[in-house]
C-alpha cells in the first residue's frame, strides 16, 4: 500500500511537467544530431567512410534519453528547481550536463565509435543551451502572464523552498490572489517563479502595493511570525498562515493540497456545501489585532458591538459611528454567548419560573422551547397554520389555536421568524391584549432579580411576546403603520449568531428588549450582565481598572458572555452585513423562478409589508412522501450538493415525546415537514453554483419521478 501511495504521488508531482520532459526528449536527441552535422556533415553529405552514422548512433540514442531523463529527474530538474529557474540554479543544469556528457563518452564509445572530441563538446554545449532555454523560456511565460492577469489583489508570500512555491502556484492558478514578490532572507537577488525576491518585508512592502501577506516557512520562530503580523497590523494588510497546513511524508518531504484551502475545492465532482460561514480577511484581521491587544474575553470590543447592534436593530444602518454618541446606544442590547442563553436570560429576567406556561409553536428548533424548561416553565405546543402562513408560506403558529391555548398560568409566548421570515406581530400583539385579564403579575419575592422581574410584569400588563429571532438580524416589517426592525418589535428579543447564521461570530448571541416604562434600560442591562457573570457585581473590564478589584456575587448565577475574540468577528461582519443580505436576496430571486418553474411551494421573503434576512429558502415538492424526499436529498448529494430539513418538528423528538406530546395532535406542522427540503442559500454562492444547484433540482426530480 505505502509503495502504491509513493508512485501515485510521484505521478502526482511529475504530472505538471509532462510537457517538459517532453521538450527535453527532443533537446537532447536535437543537440547531438546537431553535433553530428555541424562536425560530420560537410558538402551537403556525410563523409563517404561515415555515411552510417546517423543510423548507427539512432540505435544508441533511445538508451541515451532514457538515463538523461533519469539523471534530470535526480537533479530535480522536474517539480522543482526549473519551476524557480533563477540563476543561481544554473549549476543544477550543469552537474547533470556533465553527467550525461560522460555517459555520451562512455555510451559512443561502447556502442557506436569513437567521436573526436568537438563532437562531444559541441554536443553538450548544445544540449545545456537547450535545457537552460526551456526552463528559463516557462520563467518568461509565466511573468507574461502575470503580466497580463486580471486577478483581484496583489498578494506577497513568505518563505523560500518548496512551500514557498506551492502557495505562488496555487496563488497563480487561482482566481483571488496575484503573487508579485517573495520575502526570502536566503535567496536575495534571484528570481522564484518568476517573482522578484527581497530581503526584508518592508523593503517589499514599499516596492510593491500589497492586499494580502502568505506565511510559507515552516523554520519561521515565533518572534518573526510576531514581527510580520506587527508590520502587517500596522499598515492594515490582511496576514494568512499556512504553515501549519504542510504535512511532510517521509524523506520526499512532499506536502498535502492545499488548493481547497487557497483556491477552493478543485475536484472533478462539483461539492456545494449548505451552510460555511463567509468570513473576509478584514475578520481576520480584527480577530489576529484582538489577540495582540492582551484584552481577548469580554471587554471594549464586545461594547462596541452591543452598541452598534443597537444603533441597527433602531435605525437599519448597520455603519452607524455609535461612538459620536455612545450614551444613545448603550444598555440597549447584551451579547452572550449563544441564541439559546438569550432566550433563557430573557425568561429569567421576565421572572418565568416553575408553575408558568409558555407557549411555543411546535415547528421550531429545540432552543425555542428547552429554554423554557430551563426555567422551570410547562411548554405548550402549538400547531402552526395548513401549509404555513397563506403568503409567506413560512410555518407560522395557527393564531386561533394560540388564542385558545393562553390560561391564566401563561407568562410568555415565543414566536419564531423562522428563515429570516418576520410573523404577523400585529395579531400576536391583538392576541395577548385581548387575553389581558387572564393575567396575573409576579409579585416580588424580595430578591433583587425577583423584585425586577415583578416591576416588569406589571409594567407590561399582559402575557410578555419574546421573539426567537435567530434567523432574522436586519428583518423588518411595518407594524403599527412604521417600519420596524427585529429586536424592535416583540417585548424581549434573542438572536443567534452561530456558524451558520448570516451574520455569525462563531458562535454567540444577543438579548434585547424594547424599553418597558418605569422600569430603566440600564438596571435590565445589569442584571443580564448578573446572569451571565456568576452574578458578579463587576467584570474583568470594570476590575481591571486601578484599585477596582474588590466585588460581589449577587447570586449564584451562569456564565454565558461573549468575548472580544468573537467581538472581533462580529464588528466586521456588521461592516458587510448589508451587501451579504443582497447576495442572498439575489439567490432567493433564482430560487423563486427555478420553484415557479418546477411547481414547487417556497418561502416568500419579500412582500408588500415585510422584508426577511434571507436566512433560509425552504421549498415543499408537492405529491412526495417522506420516504421520496428523503431519497431527492440523498440523490442531490450525489449531484454534490447538500440540503438539509428545518425542521424535524419537535413532538417527533424523543426529549418532547417523552414529556407526553404526540406529532399526531399536531396535523399541519406534520403535513409541512414531510415533504420539506432546505436548499443552500449563503453568500459563498457564486452564479455557477446557483446554477449547478437549479439544473441539479431538475436532474433529481427527473430520477425520482421515473
Amino acid at each position: 500500500m505505502e509503495e502504491i501511495e509513493k508512485r501515485a504521488k510521484t505521478i502526482k508531482y511529475l504530472k505538471g511537467d509532462i510537457w517538459i520532459i517532453f521538450l527535453d526528449i527532443i533537446s537532447v536527441n536535437a543537440a547531438y544530431y546537431l553535433s553530428l552535422l555541424i562536425r560530420f556533415f560537410v558538402g551537403g553529405k556525410f563523409y563517404t567512410s561515415l555515411r552510417t552514422l546517423p543510423y548507427i548512433y539512432s540505435k544508441f540514442a533511445p538508451f541515451y534519453t532514457i538515463i538523461c531523463i533519469i539523471i534530470f529527474f535526480l537533479f530535480k530538474l522536474y517539480g522543482g528547481m526549473w519551476r524557480y529557474a533563477g540563476i543561481s540554479d544554473i549549476n543544477r543544469i550543469i552537474g547533470a550536463s556533465v553527467i550525461t556528457s560522460i555517459i555520451q563518452v562512455i555510451g559512443t564509445l561502447l556502442f557506436v565509435q569513437r567521436m573526436p572530441l568537438t563532437f562531444y563538446f559541441i554536443g553538450a554545449a548544445l544540449q545545456f543551451t537547450f535545457i537552460t532555454i526551456i526552463r528559463f523560456a516557462y520563467r518568461i511565460v509565466i511573468v507574461e502572464r502575470r503580466r497580463i492577469s486580471k486577478k483581484e489583489a496583489d498578494a506577497l508570500v513568505v518563505g523560500g523552498g518548496e512551500e514557498c512555491h506551492y502557495i505562488v502556484r496555487l496563488l497563480n492558478n487561482g482566481l483571488t490572489y496575484r503573487p508579485v514578490c517573495v520575502v526570502d532572507k536566503n535567496s536575495i537577488g534571484r528570481m522564484m517563479d518568476g517573482l522578484p525576491v527581497y530581503e526584508t518585508l518592508s523593503d517589499a512592502i514599499e516596492r510593491h502595493d500589497i492586499d494580502c501577506v502568505f506565511i510559507a516557512d515552516l523554520d519561521m520562530s515565533m518572534e518573526e511570525k510576531e514581527s510580520i503580523h506587527m508590520i502587517c497590523g500596522q499598515r492594515n494588510i490582511p496576514l494568512r498562515d499556512y504553515t501549519s497546513f504542510f504535512t511532510y511524508t517521509g524523506e520526499n518531504d512532499s506536502f498535502y493540497d492545499l488548493r481547497e484551502v487557497i483556491q477552493g475545492p478543485q475536484n472533478d465532482k462539483h461539492i456545494i456545501s449548505f451552510s460555511p460561514p463567509d468570513i473576509s480577511d478584514s475578520e481576520i484581521s480584527e480577530v489576529a489585532m484582538t489577540l495582540r491587544s492582551g484584552w481577548i474575553t469580554t471587554g471594549p470590543r464586545t461594547k462596541l458591538l452591543e452598541r452598534r447592534l443597537a444603533a441597527y436593530i433602531d435605525t437599519g444602518d448597520a455603519r452607524m459611528d455609535t461612538e459620536l454618541n455612545p450614551d444613545r446606544w448603550k444598555n440597549r442590547v447584551v451579547c452572550l454567548n449563544s441564541a439559546t442563553a438569550a432566550e433563557e436570560l430573557n425568561l429569567r429576567i421576565l421572572g418565568v419560573r416553575e408553575g408558568d406556561e409558555v407557549i411555543v409553536p411546535a415547528y421550531t428548533y429545540t432552543a425555542s422551547a428547552s429554554a423554557a424548561i430551563h426555567c422551570g416553565a410547562t411548554v405548550k405546543f402549538v400547531d402552526i397554520q395548513k401549509d404555513g402562513d397563506p403568503v409567506t408560506h413560512m410555518p407560522e403558529m395557527d393564531y386561533e389555536q394560540m388564542e385558545a391555548a393562553i390560561t391564566s398560568k401563561t407568562k410568555a409566548i415565543i414566536t419564531v421568524d423562522l428563515g429570516g421570515i418576520v410573523c404577523d406581530y400585529d395579531r400576536i400583539f391583538e392576541i395577548v391584549k385581548k387575553k389581558k385579564a387572564l393575567f396575573t403579575p409576579l409579585e416580588s419575592d424580595g430578591t433583587p432579580l425577583g423584585d425586577l422581574s415583578s416591576r416588569i410584569q406589571n409594567s407590561i400588563g399582559r402575557i410578555a411576546v419574546v421573539a426567537d429571532c435567530a434567523h432574522s438580524l436586519g428583518a423588518s416589517r411595518i407594524y403599527k403603520g412604521e417600519k420596524k426592525y427585529c429586536g424592535a418589535i416583540a417585548d424581549f428579543t434573542s438572536f443567534s449568531f452561530h456558524a451558520v447564521k448570516n451574520f455569525t461570530t462563531a458562535e454567540g448571541g444577543a438579548s434585547t428588549w424594547r424599553p418597558i416604562y418605569k422600569v430603566d434600560n440600564k438596571e435590565i442591562y445589569k442584571f443580564y450582565q448578573l446572569l451571565s457573570l456568576h452574578g458578579q457585581s463587576k467584570d474583568a473590564l470594570s476590575k481591571a481598572k486601578a484599585g477596582a478589584w474588590e466585588y460581589d456575587v449577587i447570586g449564584p448565577w451562569y456564565k454565558c458572555n461573549m468575548t472580544d475574540i468573537m467581538a472581533a468577528i462580529g464588528l466586521r461582519q456588521l461592516d458587510r452585513y448589508p451587501k451579504l443580505l443582497e447576495r442572498r436576496e439575489q439567490i432567493i430571486q433564482k430560487y423563486d423562478a427555478l420553484c415557479d418553474e418546477l411547481g414547487f411551494s417556497h418561502l416568500y421573503h419579500h412582500i408588500e409589508n415585510m422584508d426577511s434576512s434571507n436566512h433560509l429558502y425552504l421549498v415543499r415538492i408537492p405529491g412526495i412522501s417522506t420516504e421520496k424526499r428523503n431519497l431527492f436529498i440523498e440523490k442531490m448529494s450525489e449531484q454534490g450538493v447538500s440540503t438539509n430539513v428545518h425542521y424535524k418538528p419537535l413532538p417527533m423528538m424523543t426529549a418532547y415525546k417523552s414529556l407526553g406530546w404526540k406529532i399526531k395532535d399536531f396535523p399541519n406542522t406534520y403535513s409541512y415537514y414531510e415533504n420539506l427540503v432546505s436548499l443552500p442559500l449563503h453568500t459563498l454562492l457564486s452564479d455557477e453554483d446557483v446554477n449547478h444547484i437549479c439544473q441539479a433540482i431538475r436532474t433529481v426530480m427527473k430520477d425520482i419521478a421515473a
